[in-house]
């Protein structure tokens, strides 16, 4: 069967039984699917015949027109911020191999690629650069990729991510003036699932308990046989801590100092999925929460990823609610950072109760004309094409629930209280531009740890480039993947309570 995609004109062969969805990926497409092709996300809608349909629900058919120009975008960043959030600077350079050209360190996020090229004469930050995964029309969270890999989709998500990641690693060196043969070392990091993806492991020891990773000791391999630009380097292969605790965790340890200080800190890495790291140099606990969806755009009616044209930031000014867009221009839909401002304005006006519930009636004057009620329920309309409704603040409160819980039950495995810590690391490509006033607001993380907050960006690729730059650094993951504890939240009879407790306002 022969499909057409416009406004490209890309034309391609497909089998008999395809879904347009998978049609899409043999064009060399990025459609958006969160939710993995279960149709539940409403965000890979294509136009056939000059009707709208899901991608995912509609099988292909020769000589279908597609019009399917909605796409994922690739996340930004906005002005000023960079993928690493510090700049990576090691003077003494001790790596596995002697007198290294250039280093190479590389995330392999659930959304987002990230890659960071190093001098290898002092270990500086030269270039960072990020792209959106190309396994996201796969689904939006490590669960649907799972979901996906067992029904017969690892391979291919395997070679998208390989490719991914050496487009990446080319425009990388192109920036950079050099060639990918004078990288030496890379060093690669991401969560449990991430890492078997690219690495061609079986998914099928996360689908079941005690969801026991593969990689539990490092490894060094020739990066050509994983990421064929990279034709002389060597590859450090970075361990994992459980099953939904990966080596980015370990890098983020690194990053914060962790593993080194006495005081007690926490380190909160946001994105897709929610890593939490709380002890110092004596005893360190982990724990993940499927907090990312929503915060991701998945589930929200007008979500969408940190893209041109999404909402990031919102805020009060003279009595009206105000808003800034990524990229500027005409606001399209918004991201977890608006949501979450939102939430604390709504919260701080007195414009949702303590369950969350949109106030329509005794509301203040000058706020009425944000909250309609109309269709679906009530909502609050920001832009002429974006609306937030009570289903979109029950998606958040979900995700602020499990975030704010898993803090909370690992604080009372450690015997704490917040007083007690000393320091707080918000990370993740999504943690490091989230206002930490509204994360504080709404419950997200406890108010009595405001100014104890410091923004740290993605501390897995500074953590990366650090393990890139130093063979002891490297030696010692191992013992950190042995050493810190995964306290595996569904399993605790007291994480319902908390996590019920938690939504509340």
């Amino acid at each position: 069967m022969k499909l057409t995609f416009y406004p490209w004109e890309i034309s391609v062969e497909v089998s008999e039984g395809m879904t347009v969805l998978e049609a899409e990926r043999c064009a060399g497409l990025k459609p958006d699917s969160p939710c993995g092709g279960h149709g539940s996300c409403g965000k890979c809608q294509v136009t056939v015949d000059g009707k709208q349909v899901l991608a995912c629900q509609t099988p292909a058919a020769d000589g279908m027109r597609i019009y399917a120009e909605k796409q994922a975008e690739a996340v930004i960043l906005p002005e000023g911020r960079t993928l690493s959030g510090v700049t990576t600077l090691q003077r003494n350079i001790h790596t596995v191999v002697e007198s290294p050209r250039y280093l190479m360190a590389i995330d392999i996020g659930t959304t987002t690629l990230a890659c960071q090229l190093l001098d290898g004469n002092n270990g500086e930050a030269m270039i960072s650069e990020g792209l959106l995964n190309p396994q996201c029309s796969y689904g939006g969270d490590v669960v649907a990729r799972i979901q996906a890999a067992s029904r017969g989709m690892q391979e291919e998500m395997m070679f998208s991510v390989r490719e991914g990641l050496s487009a990446l690693i080319q425009e990388v060196c192109t920036k950079a003036g050099l060639g990918p043969e004078q990288v030496d070392v890379v060093s690669v990091v991401g969560n449990t699932c991430m890492q078997q993806l690219f690495m061609g492991i079986s998914t099928r020891n996360l689908t079941v308990p005690p969801f026991i990773p593969e990689l539990k000791s490092t490894g060094l391999l020739e990066a050509s046989g994983y990421l064929p630009p990279l034709k002389k380097a060597k590859m450090l292969v970075i361990p994992d801590i459980a099953g939904y605790l990966g080596a980015d965790t370990i890098a983020g340890v690194i990053a914060a100092g962790i593993h080194k200080k006495q005081e007690l800190t926490l380190l909160v890495d946001i994105g897709t999925n929610g890593e939490m790291v709380l002890g110092n140099r004596e005893k360190m606990i982990a724990c993940a929460t499927a907090a990312g969806p929503a915060l991701e755009g998945a589930k929200i009616s007008c979500g969408m990823r940190g893209a041109k044209g999404a909402i990031d930031h919102v805020w009060t000014e003279n009595g009206r609610i105000t808003y800034s867009v990524l990229g500027g221009g005409k606001a399209v839909g918004i991201c977890g950072s608006g949501l979450i401002d939102l939430l604390a304005v709504l919260k701080k006006e007195k414009l949702i109760d303590r369950r969350g519930k949109l106030a329509l009636s005794g509301q203040r004057p000058e706020y009425s004309q944000y909250l309609k009620s109309e269709g679906r329920g009530p909502k609050v309309v920001l832009a002429p094409d974006v609306s937030v409704s009570q289903d979109d603040i029950r998606e958040l409160q979900l995700a602020k629930g499990a975030i704010a819980a898993g803090i909370e039950l690992m604080m009372k495995e450690c015997a704490v209280q917040a007083e007690d810590i000393r320091e707080v690391y918000l990370a993740g490509a999504f943690g490091s531009f989230i206002s930490k006033e509204s994360a504080c607001e709404i419950g997200l993380l406890p108010q009595s740890l405001l100014d104890k907050i410091k923004v740290a960006g993605n501390t897995a690729i500074t953590g990366a480039a650090m393990i890139a730059c130093d063979r002891e650094l490297f030696k010692l993951t191992e013992k950190l993947s042995s050493e810190i504890s995964s306290l595996e939240l569904a399993v605790l009879p007291e994480f319902s309570k908390s996590f019920s407790k938690n939504m509340y306002f």
